[in-house]
């Protein structure tokens, strides 16, 4: 085990709500927009859908979110993602791009998640994931879409000791 001295402390500095787009062919880098982009915060999810990027989720000193909005690098402009029917705010959670849809899943908003949601950017809509059979609530999970189906493994889960 590697103990680190150095660096920040956990959960120390500001959130951020910038960021730049890199080119690896000219080895440049550009600022991103803030006008329109989602509220600064860290430990949310983005995938990319093959034409923009959807940031969603996460927290930041106040809460957690579940909020978000989806970049177009083309236009360098931010749309919001629609709270309606959105999962409940959560950070830690994970999220992939199913060819169509973004689906959230897990996470933590005060208890651990075993719920999510299904994002269509197309129509800029949520519905709800099954929760049958679904895997026992947890966060710090990885999940992978294999081209057929989500697939979630590991992570933590909260442990009642008495």
């Amino acid at each position: 085990m590697t103990l680190h001295t150095s660096g920040p402390a956990p959960d120390s500095g500001a959130y951020l709500g910038t960021g730049g787009r890199y080119n690896p062919t000219t080895d440049t880098w550009t600022l991103v927009s803030t006008a329109g982009a989602p509220a600064p915060r860290y430990l949310h999810t983005a995938i990319w859908t093959g034409g923009v990027m959807v940031v969603w989720g996460g927290s930041d000193a106040v809460g957690s979110f579940n909020t978000g909005a989806r970049y177009n690098p083309s236009t360098d402009t931010w749309t919001s993602v629609s709270a309606v029917n959105a999962p409940s705010a959560r950070y830690l959670h994970t999220a992939v791009y199913a060819g169509s849809l973004m689906i959230v899943w897990g996470g933590y908003d005060g208890t651990y998640l075993d719920t999510g949601g299904r994002y269509d950017p197309a129509n800029n809509t949520w519905s709800s994931t099954a929760t049958t059979n679904a895997p026992a609530p947890r966060y710090r999970h990885s999940a992978v879409w294999s081209g057929t189906f989500m697939i979630v493994w590991g992570g933590r889960e909260h442990i009642i000791i008495q």
